[in-house]
């Protein structure tokens, strides 16, 4: 615990009247949408980029969009062809994580609205942010990468605007690099498993990141993240930690090979090299 006088002027900022911003697992829990329309169409995009299990209710005919997304997702998506019924979720009330309505009838809408909160299972009502547990927001998707611009339901047109700005800035192969990393940092749990190792990992995986570009990261191949971790037991500089120059890297590289389980196999010698 930290004592004695702090600055106040060091804390972030409050500014309250926000939403709180979280990326939320759904992968394979079950979703109900209502309604079989364009805006339903939009709510399917996000939700099966999510692997979500989603139950359509909607009397046909279906948004040609919505009809398309039956047969790509056959195991994820299930439709209902008919009017939502209050049973739908009063039967099935243990079964859904989210509820979200994209139908031309108010009434209707804020009916399952009251229906959901009984329930006390979250919603989201079309064009309706009073009757909104969460928002969607414009999002910017690069593999591994999502960034989501909301304006908290006062400009969704906005809101698409502002995401392509911040779109357009970023490096062309963002995704790519974070996709790098990620395995680079699984493979380096791998190489030093041991709880007590946390702190070193985290430092060297920062120096990591502070020491190759967007592009030079992306552009790395399975041989040059092999002989990367290859560098994570030396000693060296103030901190202790070692990381080679982009020059030193590539110089590792061997002639005629591709990386091919390259990565692979000097997990398994760093990890005889530990125990030995």
């Amino acid at each position: 615990m930290t004592t004695g006088r702090a600055d106040p002027n060091n804390f972030p900022e409050i500014q309250t009247g926000g939403s709180l911003m979280i990326a939320w697992q759904i992968k394979g829990k079950r979703v109900l949408l209502v309604g079989g329309g364009e805006v339903a169409a939009t709510r399917l995009v996000h939700l099966l980029s999510a692997d979500a299990l989603v139950t359509l209710i909607a009397p046909p005919p279906l948004h040609p969009e919505v009809s398309f997304r039956l047969t790509q997702f056959p195991n994820s998506l299930t439709w209902i062809p008919r009017a939502f019924e209050p049973t739908d979720l009063t039967d099935h009330a243990n079964d859904y994580s989210l509820i979200l309505t994209a139908i031309d009838d108010p009434l209707a809408s804020s009916q399952i609205y009251k229906l959901a909160h009984q329930l006390k299972i979250p919603a989201n009502i079309a064009d309706v942010p009073s009757e909104c547990d969460f928002y969607f927001g414009s999002v910017h998707r690069d593999g591994p990468l999502q960034i989501m611009v909301s304006t908290n339901g006062k400009g969704p047109r906005l809101a698409s605007t502002i995401r392509k700005l911040i779109a357009k800035a970023l490096p062309k192969n963002a995704g790519r690099a974070i996709e790098q990393m990620g395995e680079l940092r699984k493979k380096l749990r791998e190489v030093a498993p041991k709880q007590e190792e946390g702190k070193r990992r985290m430092e060297w995986i920062k120096k990591v990141s502070d020491a190759y570009g967007w592009e030079e990261m992306g552009e790395m191949t399975g041989e040059d993240m092999a002989n990367l971790l290859g560098w994570y037991r030396r000693e060296g500089g103030e901190d202790g930690l070692e990381v080679p120059s982009l020059e030193e890297l590539r110089a590792l590289r061997k002639e005629n090979q591709d990386g091919v389980g390259e990565v692979e196999k000097k997990v398994e010698e760093l990890k005889v090299e530990d125990k030995a």
